[in-house]
């Protein structure tokens, strides 16, 4: 297949490239790259492109559509509630409409499982009412809307709603939960638990892009929402999980407990997938937490603190460069003149 993967050079988008190139696919990636584009696969053609102005020639001759760009979590909607509602609710339709248009069937969306909002009581499933009270996971509900709306005999969409995703990446990050476990761990020799009651369901990312493979090579009788999600985790277990972990680095930390208001807080079923999709992750967290641990051994990271590796950070940088200019990217060659 010729599949198109906007938010490519993402910390999903980077694993998924290479793992549908190695499937056989053919790979297009739309990034506007705001983290960089120099780590996509060399194998994969890559499109300088905004989805909020999202070209219709970037479909030919595509097959499906992978959508992944956006703004990733509740930190970065807070810090851009514009662009938040922007790319994730209103840029997801674009494309999806766009996608339809070019009458391309399969379309597979990334959501989240933080649109069941704070619902910890018992599993939920995908039949469960959604009820998020935060922008992040509004916008993301509000894309999942837009694109049922689409859906027809002929447009069949895929939603994944993930739990958080960790691991290492080509475009890392320690601004999620277990990476930035492991960040404070060898930086401070201790792990910070803020509520240790909140449950997340989480997944390593190379799990998460094998979803989206799933996703992709389903059967066009296959359309709806599936959660994803390895196990779920109460953030206790999980600082204790990665503490164990490290231990087989000779990094020995201590746990500071407290007692913040958590934002949210679910546990999810994943079943579905299983059966409809064939899709069930593989790899336990202490195999992530070794991993990441690995790449750092190995030099993959030089400067921990440096900004490339953290959302919010990195979108402070691009607007105070001139890269962001009244919540729109501007084009490239405009921003490289402003920044020098």
């Amino acid at each position: 297949m010729k599949v198109l993967i906007t938010g490519g050079a993402g910390f999903i988008g980077s694993v998924l490239t290479p793992l549908l190139i190695d499937k056989g696919h053919t790979v297009r990636v739309v990034d506007r790259g705001f983290f960089g584009l120099d780590h996509v696969d060399n194998r994969a053609q890559v499109i300088d492109g905004d989805i909020l102005d999202f070209n219709p020639d970037w479909l030919d001759p595509m097959d499906a559509v992978i959508h992944l760009a956006g703004l990733s979590n509740d930190p970065m909607a807070a810090f851009s509630p514009r662009l938040n509602y922007m790319f994730n609710a209103a840029g997801a339709a674009i494309v999806a409409q766009a996608t339809k248009s070019a009458g391309i069937s399969r379309f597979v969306l990334g959501s989240t499982c933080s649109v069941y909002g704070t619902d910890d009581e018992e599993l939920v499933d995908e039949e469960r009412p959604t009820n998020p009270p935060y922008p992040y996971a509004i916008s993301k509900l509000m894309a999942e809307r837009a694109i049922g709306c689409l859906s027809d005999r002929q447009f069949r969409p895929i939603i994944l709603r993930k739990g958080t995703v960790v691991g290492w990446s080509p475009r890392m990050r320690f601004d999620l939960v277990t990476n930035s476990m492991v960040k404070t761990a060898i930086t401070e020799r201790r792990i910070v638990v803020h509520n240790p009651r909140l449950w997340r369901p989480l997944i390593d990312v190379e799990d998460a892009a094998r979803a989206y493979l799933a996703a992709v090579e389903a059967d066009l009788a296959v359309t709806g929402i599936f959660n994803i999600s390895t196990r779920n985790y109460n953030l206790r277990e999980l600082a204790e999980t990665v503490a164990d972990a490290l231990v087989d680095f000779d990094i020995r930390i201590r746990l500071e407990v407290q007692a913040q208001q958590g934002l949210r807080s679910y546990r999810v079923l994943t079943d579905k997938a299983k059966a409809v999709l064939h899709f069930e992750s593989v790899k336990p967290m202490r195999t992530t937490v070794r991993e990441v641990m690995v790449n750092l051994v190995t030099g993959s990271v030089v400067h921990l603190d440096d900004p490339r590796y953290y959302n919010v950070k990195q979108m402070e940088l691009l607007m105070a460069q001139g890269l962001l200019d009244d919540g729109r990217p501007r084009p490239l060659e405009s921003a490289i003149a402003v920044s020098a």
